[in-house]
C-alpha cells in the first residue's frame, strides 16, 4: 500500500505541482520517539507534517507567496498551540485536522480530537480540514474536502471528490469535483423472523437480482435471525455473490441479540479483543466459518493476544 501511495504522488510531483500534507490521527506516530510512514514521501519531493509542531512552508504559485501553516494531529491536542497568518504572504492557508464545533458526526473513533476556536480563528485566506469524509462547508472559507474513496458503510451515501480553490481579490470559491470510485451499495435489510434457510436464500437472491452488483462493494444485513441460520442456506449462491462483486458482506444478527450500530463517516475501534472477537463472531454467524472451528481459532487468537502483551509466546 506504501509503494503504491509513493508511486502516486511521485506522479504529481514530477509534474511540478506542488504536494504538502499533514498526518490525521490513523498516521500520527503513537510516540514522539519515533517517525510517521509519511515521512517516505519526502523521498519523492512531497512534504507532510507528521510531528507535534505547527509548521510553516512558503510556496511560491502563479507569482504569488503563499504560506502553509501545515497543523498535524499531533500539534492540535496541544492547549498553548498559536497559529497565526504570515503577514507578508500574499495567499494564508491553513492545513489542519479534526472535528469543527457544531458539526455532528456519527461515533467516534481512536484518536478523534475536537479543533478548539483558538486554532481555527485566526485570519487565514482558506482553511483546509480533514477527518470528516464528506464535501462540507464550515464556513465561507474554512472546508472539508472529504475523501476522494467511501471508507465504510456509513459514507455510502457520500460524494467522493476533491476540492479546487480559486484565490481573487474577492476572496476564495471552492468548487466540489466528483471523481468516480468503486459503488458501494448497502442492500435492504432482511427480517428472517420465521424463515428456513431455503427462505432466506430467496430473499437474499431477490434482493441481489435488484441491483447491478458486479465490482461493488456489497452488504445485505439480515436481523432476528433463528439460531444458525446462516450456515443453512445455499453456499454456492453466496460464492456467486462473493464471486461478482468486489466484495459482499452478509452480515447476520441472531434474534435476541442486538445489531451493531450503524457505522458513522468514520469506523470506531474497541480494544484489539474485542476487534477479533466481533471479526470471528461475525464470520461465524455468517457460516463462512464452521462453529468449532471458529471456537478454537477464537480461542488460539485470544491467548496469542494476551501473550504479545505480556512479552511472551503461548
Amino acid at each position: 500500500m506504501i509503494i503504491g501511495f509513493l508511486k502516486q504522488t511521485a506522479r504529481i510531483v514530477e509534474r511540478g505541482i506542488p504536494f504538502y500534507g499533514i498526518a490525521g490521527n490513523h498516521e500520527t506516530p503513537r510516540l514522539r520517539t519515533t517517525t510517521a510512514a509519511l515521512e517516505y514521501a519526502n523521498m519523492v519531493g512531497a512534504y507532510f507534517a507528521h510531528g507535534f509542531d505547527v509548521e510553516y512552508e512558503p510556496v511560491e504559485l502563479g507569482g504569488a507567496n503563499v504560506t502553509l501553516a501545515l497543523v498535524p494531529h499531533g500539534a492540535v491536542g496541544d492547549r498553548q498551540v498559536v497559529v497565526t497568518p504570515d503577514r507578508n504572504a500574499d495567499v494564508n492557508i491553513m492545513v489542519t485536522h479534526g472535528t469543527v464545533p457544531g458539526l455532528k458526526v456519527g461515533g467516534h473513533e481512536l484518536g478523534e480530537v475536537d479543533l478548539p476556536n483558538r486554532v481555527l480563528s485566526g485570519d487565514f485566506d482558506y482553511v483546509a480540514l480533514g477527518h470528516y469524509h464528506y464535501f462540507h462547508e464550515h464556513k465561507k472559507n474554512t472546508y472539508y474536502a472529504g475523501a476522494t474513496e467511501r471508507f465504510g458503510f456509513g459514507e455510502v451515501d457520500s460524494e467522493p471528490g476533491f476540492a479546487i480553490l480559486t484565490f481573487s481579490e474577492g476572496g476564495v470559491e471552492i468548487e466540489h469535483v466528483p471523481v468516480e470510485t468503486r459503488p458501494m451499495i448497502d442492500l435492504p435489510k432482511i427480517n428472517a423472523t420465521d424463515m428456513t434457510g431455503a427462505d432466506l436464500t430467496e430473499v437474499v437472491r431477490e434482493r441481489a437480482e435488484a441491483r447491478d452488483l458486479d465490482g461493488a462493494i456489497v452488504r445485505q444485513k439480515v436481523v432476528d435471525a433463528p439460531r444458525a441460520l446462516a450456515g443453512e442456506m445455499d453456499r454456492a449462491l453466496l460464492r456467486e455473490l462473493k464471486r461478482r462483486c468486489l466484495n459482499y458482506s452478509l452480515e447476520v444478527t441472531e434474534t435476541g441479540t442486538i445489531e451493531a450500530p450503524g457505522e458513522g463517516p468514520e469506523a470506531s475501534f474497541g480494544s484489539l479483543e474485542e476487534e477479533f472477537k466481533a471479526f470471528v463472531g461475525a464470520r461465524r454467524e455468517s457460516g463462512e466459518l464452521a462453529p468449532a472451528f471458529a471456537g478454537e481459532f477464537l480461542e488460539k487468537g485470544l491467548s496469542y493476544l494476551k501473550a504479545a502483551g505480556g512479552g511472551e509466546r503461548p
